[in-house]
């Protein structure tokens, strides 16, 4: 982001004195959050530049360089460049960067794990390969956390920096209060002094850095985030460590200011709830999957399919609630129609997704996009949609069912973002009554007229059972359905995923021009059949293209497999599941 105001606390791309310290200033750029680039924090001290995390894109990396090289105008210092942690959104944007990569005039310094992975190019451990970015191997001079300090790694070192400065960096155990104690190591010159914690968790080489009364925390705030807990190197047990240690650091009182590797600086009284909430979401992270690669692409995958349907299943949502807030209007109840139509934005809901549709299409159009990109921005409007969602409001008046499988599908993309298998529970169950039901709720109202009728008496429940009664219009009403049933054969499946996705089926048909749905069970000692046919199509309704992915992949999670043809009048969806037993 542009340089910011006088009201933050730190001003991004200016110079200003860094609380708690004397003759030492910095000098940051804050972005805005994102995962192509870190915040970088330059300081400067009597006897050396420190340079926290260079970031990940060359520009941001060129735009240090400028400062750094008018502070050598004045005084020719060195450059340390320290990594909170080798990802490469933090580090990869000085490769092309001669001023921070000089051997004479600047020094890598990273922890020792992160250390090996700058100068093998670990894929891995820096999510190079996630996020799409190799990066040239580099030397690292500095390695910080050398040793086992359980088995008396503790000792001074003596560090030399280029144009022959040197300090000490100590080792020593940090106990701020009864119960924490914390791997600690001090960077230590005559003028300055820089202490630096370790903090594994995000990532096993993560360290957080205090200078004078600012903690420099990395990648802290966000390690329990969706996509990224679970990255090559996450680890709950440490991370919930880590979290505790750096909130005993700034109960200390020792801190006024945090800054992340991502977002603004924040005063530590804020930081602390902030942190406490990271905390308590990593608790309750255990079993969650590794980030990889593979498992990238398929909730990139899964959030394009997702997010087709979620368009589809709001859109209605949205045009139900129009119509009964129309209706009501109509019937002079302002007051509940005012009501009704505040249940769904569809303003930001349009905007939402067509902010999703067009980045996934400038995604799509350039090549080697890394796909746990798609996966966040599906992520990010999903979680606004779920803040949103007044479902239980919307249950008054709207089809469950509708509703029902809105809220299943935001909790399914968010489970398996943060890297949880969406929920799946099969069971053995006779398969036409499953079949009937759904038959049943897609044909007739949610309120019968006698209910209606005998409700006059109650004004609320009057209201409220009109209201459902406008609110849901049943998807086979106009519609002729049959159903044909080989015995009832019981099934091994998940009863609210094989509901789902045959309420999607049949609406499919119903909404490219179905006159007729025709439904059939067969079975025989192997498997369980059932077809779905639509017929009395348009032309346009057959030449609906191929099987939806989406069904394709909800079928397999409730136990089957789907397939889908052509037929001369229509269409049909076949649904294969094994035996119950």
């Amino acid at each position: 982001m542009p340089p910011g105001n006088s009201s933050e606390l730190l001003i991004s791309r200016t110079w200003q004195p860094l609380p708690g310290t004397t003759d030492t200033w910095i000098f940051p750029e804050i972005r805005k959050i994102d995962v192509i680039s870190s915040n970088s924090y330059l300081v400067r001290t009597p006897e050396y530049l420190l340079l926290i995390d260079p970031g990940g894109i060359p520009s941001q990396a060129e735009m240090l360089a400028s400062a750094i090289t008018r502070c050598r105008q004045q005084v020719d210092l060195p450059l340390v460049v320290v990594l909170t942690h080798a990802h490469v959104d933090h580090f990869t944007g000085m490769q092309s960067c001669p001023v921070l990569t000089d051997p004479g005039h600047a020094i890598l310094a990273a922890h020792t794990t992160g250390a090996d992975a700058v100068e093998q190019a670990d894929p891995d451990l820096t999510q190079g390969d996630v996020l799409g970015r190799a990066f040239t191997p580099m030397p690292v001079g500095i390695r910080l956390f050398c040793g086992d300090p359980a088995e008396g790694d503790t000792a001074a070192r003596t560090i030399r920096l280029p144009q022959g400065i040197e300090g000490l960096l100590i080792r020593d155990r940090f106990i701020p209060e009864p119960g924490i104690s914390i791997d600690r190591e001090s960077l230590v010159f005559s003028g300055t002094h820089v202490e630096v914690y370790h903090t594994p968790g995000h990532s096993p080489d993560s360290i957080c850095i205090r200078i004078g009364r600012t903690l420099f925390i990395g990648d802290l705030l966000f390690a329990s985030n969706p996509g990224v807990a679970g990255q090559h190197g996450w680890s709950q047990d440490a991370l919930i460590n880590s979290l505790e240690s750096m909130l005993a650091v700034l109960r200390t009182g020792s801190v006024d200011i945090v800054c992340s590797g991502h977002g603004r600086a924040i005063p530590a009284s804020a930081a602390c709830p902030m942190l406490e909430r990271v905390l308590s979401d990593a608790r309750v992270l255990t079993g969650i999957a590794e980030l990889t690669r593979q498992r990238a692409e398929d909730t990139a995958r899964f959030a394009e399919d997702c997010m087709e349907e979620i368009n589809e299943l709001f859109t209605i949502l949205a045009g139900r609630l129009y119509y009964v807030s129309h209706v009501m209007g109509e019937l002079g109840e302002t007051e509940t129609a005012a009501h009704a139509g505040t249940l769904i934005d569809a303003g930001e809901l349009d905007g939402l997704l067509e902010s999703f549709r067009e980045f996934a299409d400038a995604h799509h159009a350039q090549e080697k996009q890394a796909s746990i990109l798609l996966a966040l921005k599906a992520g990010q409007v999903i979680g606004k949609l779920e803040r949103s969602f007044m479902k239980d409001e919307l249950r008054k008046i709207i089809d469950q069912s509708l509703v029902t499988r809105a809220e299943r599908l935001l909790t399914s993309y968010s489970l398996m973002l943060r890297g949880f298998t969406p929920p799946q529970e099969r069971e053995s169950c006779p398969l036409c009554p499953v079949v009937e039901a759904i038959i049943i709720g897609l044909t007739g109202p949610s309120c019968s007229d006698d209910d209606i009728l005998s409700s006059t008496d109650d004004t609320e429940a009057f209201c409220r059972m009109l209201l459902a009664r406008i609110g849901t219009r049943p998807l086979l009403e106009d519609v002729n359905v049959s159903f044909e049933r080989d015995g009832d054969p019981s099934v091994l499946i998940d009863r609210d995923l094989f509901s789902d996705l045959l309420t999607y089926i049949i609406e499919d048909l119903v909404g490219t021009g179905a006159a007729r749905v025709d439904l059939s069970v067969t079975a025989d000692a192997t498997r369980t059949v059932l077809t779905i046919t639509g017929r009395g199509m348009d032309a346009a309704g057959k030449k609906a293209g191929p099987v939806r992915g989406f069904y394709i992949r909800l079928c397999e999670r409730a136990g089957g497999t789907l397939t889908g043809e052509a037929i001369p009048d229509g269409r049909r969806y076949t649904i294969t599941v094994g035996p119950a037993g």
